[in-house]
Parts: C-alpha cells; structure tokens; sequence
C-alpha cells in the first residue's frame, strides 16, 4: 500500500464488514476489527478530524470554483493547529488496519483519499519543502471530485457501513481545545472572540457584526475632539457601510473588536 490515509483505512474496514454479511464465518472477526477501529478514532481528536474531512470532502458538490476552492481551503485549514509530526504520529495507529498486499486499484476513490492527505501534509510541513507541482496535482484532483455532480448510486456507496455518528461529533470542540493550547498568550477576551468565531453559524456571525457596529458607533459618536474630527466622521462611514459578506466576516468582526478596544483604552 503506498499510502495509508484515514479514507483509505475506512474504505477497507467498512468495505470487510458489509462483505462478512455473506460470510458468516468472518463476521465476528469483522465487526471486532470495525469496532477497535473506531476506538482508534475516537480517542484521537487528529484522527477524528480527518475522518470528518475526508467524509466532507468525498461527499460534496458544489458546481462553482469559486466556492469549491474556499471550501477546500477551510476544510484543509482545520489541521492548521496541528503539526506534521502529530499528523503522522496518529496516522501510523492506521497501519495495523490495512494489510500489506492490499492493492490501491481495490480502493474506490484512492486517488481523492491521497489528494486529500497530499494537501494536509504540503499545508503543514516547512516552507522550503513545499512542493508546488504536487499540491497543483492533488488540489486538481480535489476540486474536479467536488465539481462532478455526485449519482445516488454514488451517495450510497458513499454511506459508511460503521456507527460513525459519534466521530462526527464534537469536531469544532476539539478544535478549539487545540486552539487554547496553541494561543494561551492572548489575553481572555481574545481567546472568547476566536472561540467564538470558531464555533459559530452565519446568523450568529452577522448577529455578532451588528452588535460591534452599534457598539462603535455610540462611542465615536460620543467623541468630541475637533483635532481627530475627520478621522472620526470616516470611521463612522466606513462601519455604516460595512456590510456582511462570507469571505471577510471573520476580519470584519476582529477589526470592530479590535476598534472597540482602542476606543474603550
């Protein structure tokens, strides 16, 4: 096997369970494996966000680049908080799944599944390393996967054949746990603001946008000093026109956060 990915890995165990159906005698020994592979995953927050991203990813479709390219991005971007060691650490608790004369061509989608690993490690390793070919490769191979318009017949072989609900689970929770580690230097406050950008849905987002610019508003409004006039009147325009948009959202809210203090300092 010439890579061994979480796709790859459930693939083979879901695909050795739904065939031990009609092999009474290997039944047993099926779900025993299937079972030991979900414990894997469950007690490893890295593993488990794979495995979410891999199922996003195979899953989806979306016709326009645009969209497609960003919603690449922000599924890659997740293993931002981790290293390539931690990456590769919890990907070699996969090995003892995947037997050794297992051939790539008896994995459906193994061109996907190593694209995917390919944009995780490249977004991780040292920029001097970085190979530029190989992610143009594998980036081409994603995004034509996301653009082809998925068959029913495809979104049932797609199904997993493993309980895999609690996997799904607490992804975003993980996430921000690893993201408390990584930037304990910032004070509580900044900590709440990117949890919460972390964890939060559009309406919660464009409710947050709102509430800084009312908030900033009132204190530039407040302001009376003749020497800074100007400044003021621009940024009272330029927050009245801020208005909400899905690719700058995130910047948008830290910079009225970041407004706020200063005005507040």
């Amino acid at each position: 096997m010439e890579n061994i990915n979480i796709g790859v890995v459930n693939y083979l165990v879901s695909n050795k369970l739904k065939d031990s159906y009609f092999e009474s005698n290997l039944l047993k020994e099926s779900k025993e494996i299937a079972y030991d592979f979900l414990e894997v995953i469950k007690n490893s927050p890295i593993l488990q966000l794979e495995f979410k991203v891999f199922n996003n990813i195979e899953n989806k479709h979306i016709s326009e680049d645009a969209i497609a390219v960003r919603y690449i991005d922000n599924n890659i971007k997740l293993f931002e908080i981790y290293t390539i060691d931690e990456i590769n650490e919890e990907k070699n608790k996969l090995k003892r799944f995947v037997n050794e004369d297992v051939d790539v061509e008896d994995v459906n989608n193994y061109d996907l599944y190593d694209a995917i690993d390919v944009l995780i490690e490249q977004s991780l390793i040292d920029y001097n390393d970085v190979n530029v070919n190989l992610i143009h490769e594998a980036f081409t191979k994603v995004i034509n996967h996301v653009k082809t318009p998925k068959t029913l017949d495809e979104n049932i072989s797609n199904d997993n054949e493993l309980d895999v609900e609690s996997i799904n689970e607490d992804v975003i929770e993980i996430a921000v746990s690893k993201f408390n580690e990584k930037y304990d230097s910032l004070d509580e406050s900044d900590r709440n603001l990117l949890q919460t950008l972390l964890k939060s849905k559009v309406k919660e987002k464009k409710e947050i946008l709102e509430n800084y610019k009312v908030e900033n508003l009132q204190l530039l409004e407040n302001m009376n000093k003749d020497s800074i006039k100007e400044n003021v009147s621009n940024a009272i325009n330029k927050i009245k026109n801020m208005v909400y948009n899905k690719n700058t959202i995130d910047n948008d809210i830290i910079d009225l956060y970041e407004l706020k203090k200063d005005l507040n300092g």
